[in-house]
């Protein structure tokens, strides 16, 4: 029979029963490979008893806790397709999605349960009272076949409503394989902090350890994070650009202070890694030389939920100045093309089996097996770059065709810059919304509340210099003639960002009109630099 999330772990666990399979980062829970699936056949059996079937769904709400990890498991040996719900979204947009998936039962930690998160009907267990359920004497596990979904990943939803990627048992398992087959699993170890709806952290946080045989340890605690790294010393880590920045921060403070690579790289638990790798958006090519220049490359990949995380990867053995600034090549077994617009095309094994209940954007996204990523690319030689979202293409009133995300790019190179967005569809030049990083104007000697720091000179010379510095990379109907600082940043509490981090461009452009407006009205554009806070 070919294989499933579920028989690969059953031969892993049969294969070395006493490896660690699931740790907490406080190191109250450490669980062997048998020990986890004895308690997730248990919990499968009281999900039978609660009614849960195979071909239903499980929702979980659930922080980054073992308890997940076993719940996910538990409800793929009951036969149903676990999904999580992001723990920071507003409870009715996750009762929607769990109305939307049919949910059978909701598994949720009770600290993050509200009485919206839960549609009428529902039965909801929370995770202190999974050791107490009452189990089905009948139960006997469900044996999954491989175009069985294995989980629902919803879509951030930037541009209209959340569409249901569909992940099967088969898509996961060669996703799993083919990162093995570039840094071996089996035998290392992963932490899982990310969010669980992200399909992020399932691959790496979970699926890596069910089928690549890394042992996965869990970080409840955010600020933890560095110390249970350094303990943890994975061999497999993974972060987007933020948290690299952020390292990279700290790694230049502890080296001012007289400290050499060695004691920088052993401090955040990364001399041991065999493939640091950073993904989700461009990282700036100075925190690619920082690290790399301290002996800890990283490598950047690309994908989408669609294509189970990764379409394409660049490895531990590939040239630096080859590959920076580019996704690198595709997977191994899979395909990947450009459409005669420049949009990226995938095809292989990983792709979705299609977006839950919707036939027409299925049928949309998925065209004679390739999958339309939205996402426009070019060519380095084998290498890919990523230059846009297809989507996004701002026309100007002049009729230029510009990708905004690469202005925002090259604008974001600068450490000064927390946040940026370019604005210039059917207006007759760009300009854009800046939020400062405070982090960075502190270490420059600037101080105070954000309102302050937006109206101080200082901090208006430094990012004048920095988008004097960005358009000097840019075309000229590239350039940024015009920005405003913000003091507020674009957060997901506001809505302007997705749960996953992700722009809504409509919703910022809106909060910011009047802000906007100003800039245009300005008589010489290109010596315009509002300061201000976003209206509403």
């Amino acid at each position: 029979m070919p294989d499933t999330v579920v028989s690969v772990f059953d031969a892993h666990v049969t294969a070395h029963p006493h490896a660690i399979a699931l740790s907490s980062g406080d190191g109250t829970v450490r669980w062997t490979r048998r020990e986890l699936a004895q308690k997730a056949a248990r919990l499968a059996s009281a999900f039978s008893a609660l009614g849960v079937r195979p071909g239903d769904s499980v929702a979980l709400l659930i922080g980054n806790r073992p308890e997940w990890q076993l719940s996910d498991l538990a409800a793929l040996l009951v036969g149903a397709t676990p999904f999580s719900l992001y723990i920071t979204a507003p409870p009715a947009e996750s009762a929607e999605l769990v109305t939307r998936a049919r949910a059978r039962l909701i598994v949720a930690d009770p600290e993050l349960l509200q009485d919206d998160h839960v549609p009428t009907g529902v039965p909801v267990v929370t995770v202190d009272e999974l050791d107490r359920l009452q189990t089905d004497a009948s139960f006997v596990a469900h044996a999954p076949e491989p175009d069985d979904v294995a989980t629902l990943i919803f879509t951030s939803g930037t541009t209209g409503k959340p569409k249901g990627v569909e992940l099967t048992h088969a898509a996961i398992v060669f996703q799993l394989r083919a990162l093995d087959s570039i840094v071996r699993l089996d035998g290392g170890a992963t932490v899982s902090y990310l969010p669980h709806a992200h399909i992020v952290d399932r691959v790496v946080g979970h699926y890596a350890g069910l089928i690549g045989g890394t042992s996965v340890t869990t970080v409840a605690d955010p600020t933890t994070l560095f110390d249970v790294l350094q303990r943890v010393q994975p061999r497999l880590f993974t972060s987007v650009p933020r948290i690299w920045q952020r390292i990279e921060r700290l790694m230049r403070g502890m080296l001012r202070d007289g400290a050499t690579h060695e004691q920088v790289a052993s401090r955040f638990g990364l001399d041991g890694a065999h493939w640091l790798i950073t993904g989700s958006a461009p990282l700036p090519a100075s925190t690619h030389e920082f690290f790399a220049s301290v002996g800890l490359p990283l490598h950047d990949l690309w994908g989408l939920s669609e294509t189970t995380a990764v379409a394409t990867y660049t490895g531990p053995d590939d040239a630096f100045r080859t590959r920076v600034g580019t996704v690198g090549r595709p997977l191994p077994g899979t395909a990947v093309r450009l459409a005669g617009d420049g949009e990226i095309l995938v095809r292989g094994p990983h792709l979705a089996r299609g977006y839950l209940d919707d036939p027409r954007a299925t049928a949309a996204s998925f065209v004679d097996g390739w999958f339309h990523t939205g996402d426009l690319g070019e060519w380095r030689g084998e290498f890919l770059t990523v230059t846009g979202r297809k989507k996004d293409l701002i026309i100007t009133a002049g009729g230029e065709n510009i990708s905004p995300s690469r202005i925002e790019d090259v604008v974001a190179q600068s450490p000064l810059v927390d946040q940026v967005l370019v604005i210039g569809d059917g207006r007759p030049f760009l300009v854009a919304l800046v939020v400062p990083d405070f982090a960075e104007l502190a270490l420059r000697g600037l101080h105070g509340d954000p309102e302050e720091l937006v109206a101080d000179p200082r901090t208006r010379t430094l990012l004048e210099t920095a988008l004097d510095t960005a358009n000097e990379k840019l075309g000229k109907a590239e350039k940024v003639r015009a920005h405003a600082v913000l003091a507020r940043p674009w957060t997901s509490d506001s809505g302007e960002l997705t749960p996953t981090h992700k722009l809504r461009r409509g919703t910022v452009e809106e909060s910011n009109r009047a802000v906007i407006e100003e800039l245009y009205a300005g008589t010489r554009p290109r010596d315009r630099h509002a300061d201000s806070t976003p209206a509403g």
